[in-house]
């Protein structure tokens, strides 16, 4: 009766466990913030205008004083200019400077071509940009809501 009873009581135990064990672990935030970098490039290939702004904070100001009317102004005009977006972007660093904030040094290298790393080493300097970002987290994802740019160098793409 004994073991009866308690397998009742526990009969909860196994679903849960199972449940539990199919579950991912939460990545850490480094990871997370790799894989939204990735998605930002996906849909920036892609011309996916209208999810690349739904990542821009309502707040969003640059270095350059653009808001994020501004940004989505200069993103339309990119893609109306370029049939072709092909990106190349390295990941620098990574820091958190609060729990729920990211700081992301990426190099990227735009071109209308597909390119490797050595022919982004190639490309003429102004095809090569430093981005600096500063996210904010998003559930379960990130907003930007600073960016800063400048030119970067071939030698940010070796290595």
């Amino acid at each position: 009766m004994w073991t009866v009873n308690l397998k009742r009581k526990l009969s909860w135990l196994l679903p849960l466990l199972l449940v539990l064990a199919a579950c991912d672990p939460p990545s850490p935030p480094e990871q997370r913030v790799r894989e939204f970098i990735t998605t930002l490039e996906t849909q920036a290939e892609a011309r996916e205008y209208t999810e690349l702004l739904d990542h821009i904070a309502g707040d969003y100001l640059d270095s350059r004083g653009n808001d994020k009317l501004k940004v989505a102004a200069i993103l339309r005009g990119f893609y109306l200019r370029n049939k072709n977006v092909h990106l190349l972007v390295r990941i620098g660093d990574i820091t958190f400077p609060a729990d729920d904030r990211a700081s992301v040094t990426l190099y990227v290298g735009m071109a209308r071509r597909a390119m490797s790393d050595e022919e982004a080493a190639g490309l003429p300097r102004t095809n090569l940009h430093r981005i600096d970002l500063e996210l904010v987290e998003d559930g379960d994802s990130y907003e930007i809501v600073q960016t800063e740019w400048r030119r970067a160098g071939a030698g940010d793409f070796i290595g």
